[in-house]
């Protein structure tokens, strides 16, 4: 048998749960923690896993969605050469 506290504290935990943001989104203001020469392990710790990787022979860049206002997202990636970011942007389309 349910209890009333019982399912208001699945509730609870459900709508905290629900409201987290998704791997790889960014909050605005994020990006302007990040700069230039920073390492990899200090982008992770502030901007968390992002959505992609790409690599090559020379660079990585890590690609995340800066939340915004009204549905208005957009892609921001970090670009590192040797385990440091040489740059970082908002992709505007």
């Amino acid at each position: 048998m349910k209890t009333p506290i019982g399912c208001l504290l699945l509730f609870a935990l459900t709508l905290i749960l629900g409201c987290g943001t998704p791997g790889g989104h960014i909050k605005a203001g994020e990006p302007s923690k990040i700069s230039i020469g920073m390492t990899k392990e200090q982008v992770l710790r502030i901007l968390g896993s992002p959505e992609n990787v790409n690599a090559d022979a020379k660079s990585e860049t890590l690609s995340y969605i800066l939340e915004r206002p009204w549905w208005q997202d957009k892609p921001f990636q970090v670009k590192l050469v040797d385990g440091k970011v040489v740059s970082f942007e908002v992709i505007e389309h």
